[in-house]
C-alpha cells in the first residue's frame, strides 16, 4: 500500500488527534440517550437507506452515535479499556494510521449499508461497536507476543485474546444467520465488514511497520556496528533493557524491545509492557 504512504506523507498533518476517544465519547452519547428513554433521538439517529435517499443526509453520520445497549458496571470498564487501548495504538500507529482505520470502516458500512439495500432491500444494523473492539484484534494481530493484564488482573497474551475474540465474532455471526438469512444479513454483515476493514489495516500497516521499520532497523544497525565493535562474549554488556521487568537482548534474545514516546529520558520497555506500563 505505497498509496497510503504517500497519503501520509502529503496530509498526515491534518489528521485528527484521538480519533479513537471520539468514536468513544459518541457510543457513551448514544448509550446515555438510550437509558434516558431517548428512543425519539435515537430514532432520527439510525442509519435508514430509505431515508437517506429521500433527503436526510445527516443518517450517513449520525448512526456512530447509535449504542449496543445501556451502560452497566461492564461496559464503563469495557469503555476504559477501550480508551486506554486507544491511547497505545495511536502512540504506536499515529495519528493518521488510527483516522484511516476509523473512516475507513466508517465509509464501507455507509458503502455497502445503501447497496445492501438498492440490491435487497435489507436495513443494515450499524453501530460503531464492533469497529471498536476490532482494535484489540489489531493490537494481537501487529504484536501477538504482547501482554496486557484482562480487566487490569488476568495476564494474557494477546495471540490468544486474538483467537478468542474471531470465535465470539463467528458464534454471533452464526447466531444471527442461523434465525433467518434476512436476520443474519441485517445484523451479521457489520461484524463481516468491521473484519474486512481490519484486514485491510493490517495488511498496510504490516507492509509499512514489518518491512519498511525492518529495512530502516537493518539500516541503523549495521552504521553502528560499523562504528562500534560488539561486546566480548560473556561482558554482560547489553544495548537494550526493560524498565519494567529488567530483561535485555541477552537474556531474552525473542523479545522485542521499544523506546516510549509519552515517557521521559528515553525509557525502554519489552514488548510485553509497551502498551502496560505507567507513562514517566
Amino acid at each position: 500500500m505505497n498509496w497510503l504512504n504517500n497519503l501520509e506523507r502529503k496530509i498526515g498533518d491534518k489528521a485528527i488527534p484521538n480519533i479513537t476517544k471520539i468514536f468513544i465519547v459518541a457510543n457513551v452519547i448514544g448509550s446515555m440517550l438510550y437509558m434516558s428513554n431517548g428512543s425519539a433521538a435515537l430514532y432520527y439517529l439510525q442509519f435508514a437507506p430509505s431515508l437517506i435517499l429521500k433527503g436526510q443526509i445527516w443518517r450517513l453520520i449520525s448512526w456512530v452515535l447509535m449504542p449496543t445497549g445501556s451502560m452497566s458496571f461492564w461496559s464503563l470498564l469495557f469503555v476504559i479499556c477501550l480508551w486506554m487501548l486507544g491511547n497505545s495504538m495511536e502512540s504506536y500507529l499515529g495519528s493518521f494510521r488510527m483516522n484511516v482505520y476509523f473512516f475507513g470502516g466508517f465509509l464501507l458500512y455507509d458503502i455497502v449499508g445503501i447497496l445492501a439495500y438498492l440490491i435487497l432491500n435489507i436495513q443494515i444494523n450499524l453501530t460503531m461497536y464492533y469497529i471498536l473492539i476490532s482494535m484489540y484484534l489489531l493490537l494481537g494481530l501487529l504484536m501477538p507476543e504482547a501482554e496486557v493484564r484482562l480487566y487490569f488482573v488476568l495476564p494474557i497474551k494477546m495471540k490468544w485474546m486474538v483467537i478468542v475474540y474471531f470465535v465470539m465474532f463467528a458464534y454471533d455471526v452464526y447466531t444471527y444467520f442461523s434465525i433467518s438469512p434476512y436476520f443474519g444479513i441485517m445484523y451479521g454483515t457489520e461484524i463481516v465488514l468491521a473484519l474486512i476493514n481490519l484486514g485491510l489495516f493490517v495488511y498496510g500497516c504490516k507492509n509499512r511497520l514489518s518491512f519498511k521499520q525492518n529495512m530502516r532497523q537493518k539500516k541503523r544497525k549495521a552504521q553502528f556496528q560499523a562504528q562500534f565493535s560488539q561486546p566480548r562474549p560473556g561482558s554482560g554488556i547489553t544495548h537494550h533493557k526493560c524498565c519494567i521487568c529488567g530483561r535485555t537482548e541477552v537474556s531474552n534474545p525473542e523479545l522485542t524491545f521499544r523506546y516510549c514516546s509519552k515517557c521521559t529520558g528515553n525509557k525502554e520497555y519489552c514488548q510485553d509492557h509497551l502498551f502496560t506500563h505507567k507513562h514517566v
